[in-house]
């Protein structure tokens, strides 16, 4: 008789878990002990059992501090998702009980790619589920990738660089070209294309998170350009505002200037050599509840077929 597969799962509790992922942010027994309001004995009973199910020690405990272990590092961002996902799941079981509907579907994006989402895809999704709350988290790159792994959101639409881990399923959705934002009075602002070789020299602005910093300074190593990125900045604003004021030579990807619409400033492709990032619909393997999965397959399908 074949077993079920809640047979098979190991003897391991959320709070279990709790516990050592607790342990491993502190780094102090006794200080975990009192977060966790529990005592001492109870979390090292807890912690052992963990380490007899798993078949490996966790953390090294000395009088003074507690270190994770290689198996206990490995561990951890498993343990970290078991828990996200286990609180989400259940913040949904209390949101159908309290409101009705059919859950929560969490959708990342990082701020460049809101051109090819709204005002449309909310409305589709609305109409094919219309019980369904949906959440749109806008975040840098790497944080997207951070909250996919840890389960904290469903799925969600970033940029491919070499910091995307393979764990992740990527389905690349369009090419997003960079360009140059250069004030009009700029001579270099006459072009619609310009080689990059054309900045050298001159005071550039790129956002100071994500991954645009990243391929712009591997460009500019990999063709030995001097593109000095005098200005970092976390908003758009800012970055137009530097370009405005004559300061600096904004770069970023196409996709930001969707809807940029100033005299003052014009946009201009990059070229020689050509760079592009891939905008991409990324997700964990795992299955995802069916409806959610019904949802992932609809936004990629609408999206993939604009």
């Amino acid at each position: 008789m074949m077993t079920e597969p809640w047979q098979r799962l190991p003897a391991l509790s959320l709070r279990q878990l709790q516990y050592f992922v607790t342990l491993a942010q502190l780094r102090h027994f006794t200080d975990t002990a009192s977060k966790l309001a529990i005592s001492q004995p109870a979390l090292s009973s807890a912690l052992r059992q963990i380490e007899t199910v798993l078949g490996g020690k966790l953390v090294n405990r000395t009088a003074s501090a507690v270190t994770l272990t290689e198996l206990g590092t490995a561990i951890l961002p498993h343990a970290q998702r078991v828990l996200s996902v286990a609180q989400l799941a259940f913040d949904d079981m209390q949101h159908i009980v309290q409101a009705g509907g059919d859950g929560t579907v969490r959708i990342g994006l990082i701020p460049s790619v809101s051109s090819l989402l709204f005002p449309l895809l909310p409305q589709t999704l609305a109409r094919a589920f219309p019980r369904l709350r949906v959440e749109f988290h806008d975040q840098t790159n790497d944080a997207l990738v951070a909250q996919l792994l840890k389960g904290q959101i469903d799925f969600g639409i970033g940029a491919l660089d070499n910091s995307v881990p393979d764990q992740l399923n990527v389905f690349p959705l369009q090419d997003d070209p960079f360009v140059a934002v250069i004030h009009s009075d700029d001579p270099l602002a006459a072009s619609a294309h310009l080689p990059w070789k054309q900045l050298a020299g001159r005071d550039i602005a790129v956002f100071s998170k994500g991954n645009i910093q990243r391929l712009v300074a591997a460009l500019a190593e990999s063709h030995r350009l001097s593109l000095p990125t005098r200005y970092q900045v976390d908003y758009i604003e800012t970055l137009y505002g530097l370009v405005r004021s004559k300061l600096a030579v904004a770069i970023l990807p196409q996709l930001y200037t969707t809807h940029l619409q100033d005299p003052q400033l014009r946009v201009v492709h990059l070229q020689q050599p050509a760079l592009a990032r891939t905008v991409a619909l990324m997700r964990v393997p795992q299955p995802l509840p069916p409806l959610i999965e019904s949802c992932f397959t609809l936004m990629a399908d609408t999206l993939r077929t604009k």
